[in-house]
Parts: C-alpha cells; sequence; structure tokens
C-alpha cells in the first residue's frame, strides 16, 4: 500500500536516505568551497585596506594635534574647510566603577531612581523543564510532548 508521497517499500525509503546524504554532502561540500572563497576575499580585503586604515588614523591624529593647537582661530565649536569640517563636541560619559554597580543600584532604588536601572527578566526553559508537569501548571505553563521525526543517512556508506 503506497503513502501520499509514493515511498512504496522500505528499501524506496533506503534510496530517499542515500539520495538525502548525497544531497547534504553536495551543499556541505559547496558550503565549505564558499567559506574559503569568503576567508580568502577577506584576507585580501584586510591586506588591501590596512595601509588606508593605518593612513586614516594617521591622518586623524595630526588634524586633532594641530586643531588642539589652533581653538582659539574657531569661531564656536566648528570650522568649515573646503573638504569638510572640524570642531569639538560636548560629549559626555557616565562613569561606573565595576565594584560599585551594587552599591550603584542600591543607591538608585534607595533614590527614587529605579528608571536608571535595567532589567532584563526572561523564562529559562531549560531549568523550568526539570520541573514536574504539576509544578509547571502550576505558573500557567505547560509541557507539550510529541514524537519528533527525524532521519540521518549514513554518509560513510554514500561516500563510498
Amino acid at each position: 500500500m503506497g503513502n501520499k508521497n509514493g515511498i512504496k517499500d522500505w528499501e524506496e525509503v533506503n534510496l530517499c536516505l542515500k539520495e538525502l546524504g548525497e544531497c547534504k554532502i553536495t551543499i556541505e561540500s559547496i558550503e565549505a568551497e564558499m567559506n574559503i572563497k569568503i576567508n580568502d576575499i577577506k584576507l585580501e580585503a584586510d591586506k588591501l585596506s590596512k595601509p588606508l586604515k593605518e593612513n586614516i588614523k594617521k591622518l586623524e591624529k595630526q588634524i586633532e594635534d594641530f586643531v588642539d593647537e589652533h581653538k582659539f582661530d574657531i569661531d564656536g565649536k566648528t570650522k568649515e574647510l573646503t573638504f569638510g569640517k572640524i570642531g569639538f563636541r560636548q560629549v559626555s560619559k557616565i562613569s561606573v566603577p565595576n565594584k560599585k554597580i551594587e552599591k550603584i543600584i542600591s543607591n538608585l532604588k534607595k533614590f527614587g531612581m529605579e528608571q536608571c536601572i535595567k532589567i532584563t527578566e526572561t523564562i529559562n526553559k531549560d531549568v523550568l523543564s526539570t520541573y514536574s508537569d504539576k509544578d509547571i501548571a502550576k505558573i500557567g505553563a505547560s509541557r507539550k510532548v510529541e514524537d519528533k521525526f527525524w532521519c540521518e543517512p549514513n554518509y560513510e556508506k554514500i561516500r563510498g
């Protein structure tokens, strides 16, 4: 008795597994070749761009040093030149020493600044799966058990 996809017996299943394996082996080969080419291209791009990146750093440092010494020539914070703009912008950053994080969080709570605390909560399903079905149901979740099909070609035999 055949099924809806045309496989009639176990020998045909076996032949399908062989074809499946051959397809996966070919894909593996194609992707390996692709990754080699991508890595070669990345290496070439790094090699070609390295001197340019070094030059960019050098030029930016030279410009910064000159402008730093000639701040008084700038009206305001920006100076427009033919090929671009230079200037200064005020930036600030918050320094939070790692050793004081717990104390700072405690102080944020103490002074009503909870909006400054980042809280990320997610469910750890791996840990939750160690609980009983009763406990899982108690919190509003459920365990779904199903037979999930799998197939695995024997690559050694297919490769010969």
